[in-house]
């Protein structure tokens, strides 16, 4: 893997030392929500699996420096009992005359065999392919299990079509992958994997991270800029803008304890969202705001996060770009503004 070995050694330091915290629960968690489909509107079903967490998090290399999702898997994962409460979840909510988009989170990688053994992908898509209602199956994974030989063994379950595998890509920079995100692969291995993807007919989603450690928000906002270009250039035809929350028992979660790292503005995420569909007007733009006004997420000023919030959440779910164009005015605005000048930025389009 290609990393940065200073890194990687403090991040696995932060991790063995947190690990005790580790949740022992079994349990499925799941629930229903909004959601925009390519074809519309939508219901959501998403599940949680308690699975033992992402392989990278636990690997000598630490995981990525902003992820804190491993304390909250089970050692010992029960598989059997996985695929039965998917069972009774779906045969509860999935209504006759609804169109459905399931998503199947793991805190890793669906398709990692250590993870999820072969035999329990399979089960579990088996389970969803019975309801014709669900027209989107939303997978996570890192590239490196994305291959011909896997997603031929998923199509044998499920109309390949309706697959959509999301892939934390983060940035297409590999400096800020290796020096900043530690996250254990490049651009190429993205690459790789949703050419591979899109070949075998299914699609791929790509979450792009605002604002990670020792990146600037302006930097980090030209960051995702960039990246959405490289990104559609590839194929991706949706991508996920995902702010920073800080997760315990992170090397992010340090940083913002010694006030070293402060979450990024709404007011970026705001104009993100403007930029970038105005130049892909075709791409389904997502942003999902985890804890949104609240210290350890993207906030502004307190007094108008509630409302920019809506904004977005209510763009997300119909991509109607007037949307953006709502007039949200605040004296925090400025403040933002010369957030950005501190940082020794010159903003030309603000």
């Amino acid at each position: 893997m290609k990393i940065n070995k200073n890194l990687a050694e403090i991040i696995t330091q932060i991790r063995n030392d947190n690990l005790e915290s580790r949740s022992h629960s079994r349990d499925l968690v799941h629930w229903e929500e909004d959601h925009r489909l390519r074809s519309g509107a939508a219901k959501a079903i998403v599940f949680i699996l308690p699975t033992k967490g992402c392989s990278w998090a636990l690997s000598n290399s630490g995981g990525c420096s902003i992820c804190g999702y491993l304390y909250d898997n089970p050692q010992h994962p029960d598989f059997e009992k996985i695929v039965k409460s998917i069972r009774g979840a779906l045969k509860g909510k999935i209504q006759k005359d609804e169109k459905y988009s399931i998503k199947l989170f793991t805190s890793g990688s669906f398709l990692d065999k250590k993870e999820i053994p072969t035999e329990f992908q399979v089960e579990i898509l088996k389970e969803i392919a019975i309801y014709n209602q669900i027209e989107e199956i939303v997978i996570e994974s890192r590239p490196e299990y994305i291959s011909s030989n896997t997603i031929a063994v998923l199509s044998e379950v499920i109309n390949i079509n309706k697959l959509e595998i999301a892939i934390g890509l983060e940035s297409s920079n590999n400096e800020i992958l290796r020096n900043s995100i530690n996250k254990g692969f490049y651009w190429e291995d993205f690459e790789k994997a949703v050419k591979i993807t899109i070949d075998a007919g299914a699609r791929v989603k790509a979450y792009l991270l605002f604002k990670p450690p020792f990146v600037s928000e302006y930097d980090s906002t030209k960051d995702i800029l960039y990246s959405v270009s490289k990104v559609v250039e590839s194929g991706v035809d949706t991508i996920s803008i995902n702010s920073i929350s800080i997760h315990r028992g992170t090397l992010l979660s340090d940083l913002f304890e010694k006030n070293q790292y402060r979450p990024p503005w709404l007011w970026s995420l705001f104009l993100l969202c403007k930029e970038i569909k105005t130049q892909f007007p075709d791409l389904r733009v997502i942003c999902d705001i985890v804890a949104g006004g609240t210290k350890r997420g993207a906030h502004n000023c307190g007094s108008c996060d509630k409302d920019l919030i809506e904004i977005i959440r209510e763009f997300t779910l119909t991509q109607d770009f007037n949307i953006l164009n709502k007039d949200v005015q605040c004296s925090c605005y400025n403040e933002w503004k010369s957030y950005l000048i501190h940082e020794k930025l010159s903003i030309s389009d603000l």
